[in-house]
């Protein structure tokens, strides 16, 4: 009797010892399923952070550019209302870009005649609005390479358009002592062609 006692002890320790292990892992598996829960929610709850910092600094730039519109120069729109030519700030320096397409024939340094009218509004408007500071006129072109036109580059045709325009604006009573001419070829393209060809008239803050 005390041998079969004793075996049906040792079946009960078995079966004990067996359901504990089986309860450790199912507790480990807990514990990993768990761990990985509270991961996966940190992950989500960091992401969602990301999200509201990136709409918030999208808000705020907003905020900036709406508040530039609102208080930038009321002279932008005396130049905007020119046709033909967009009036942006640059920090403090006004500049107006005039398509290259309307000033001249493709491959010329020649202003068209129906660039003249433009170019007189501007002139006029510069010497009532900036009578005494100084301007800068940059020629700017694609980046096509010249091919049929008596120009050596890029460079030398924004150069010349520059002139033309310059020479313009002092024929209409801009001091030539205060304009300067800068040319950047095709260094700094725009998103098309067509508008990567202009003219920008700088007027500098001092």
């Amino acid at each position: 009797m005390t041998g079969i006692a004793i075996g049906f002890a040792m079946v009960g320790c078995s079966n004990n010892t067996e359901q504990l292990d089986a309860f450790r892992t199912e507790n480990e598996e807990l514990r990993v399923q768990y761990t990985e829960s509270q991961e996966a929610v940190q992950a989500a709850d960091s992401d969602l952070q990301l999200a509201l910092d990136e709409l918030r600094a999208e808000q705020e730039r907003n905020g900036t550019l709406q508040s530039a519109l609102d208080t930038r120069p009321e002279v932008v729109n005396v130049f905007e209302n020119i046709g033909g030519v967009s009036a942006t700030m640059r920090d403090r320096d006004l500049a107006l870009t005039v398509a290259s397409d309307l000033l001249f024939a493709s491959g010329s340094a020649s202003l068209k005649k129906s660039a003249k009218g433009t170019l007189g509004e501007v002139a006029t408007a510069l010497n009532n609005r900036f009578p005494n500071q100084s301007i800068v006129v940059m020629g700017y072109t694609d980046t096509d390479k010249i091919t049929k036109s008596n120009f050596k580059s890029n460079w030398h045709l924004a150069f010349d358009r520059a002139w033309a325009v310059r020479n313009y604006l002092v024929s209409n009573g801009v001091g030539e002592n205060r304009i300067s001419i800068e040319s950047w070829g095709p260094t700094k393209p725009l998103a098309t062609k067509v508008a990567s060809r202009r003219v920008d008239i700088v007027v500098v803050d001092e």
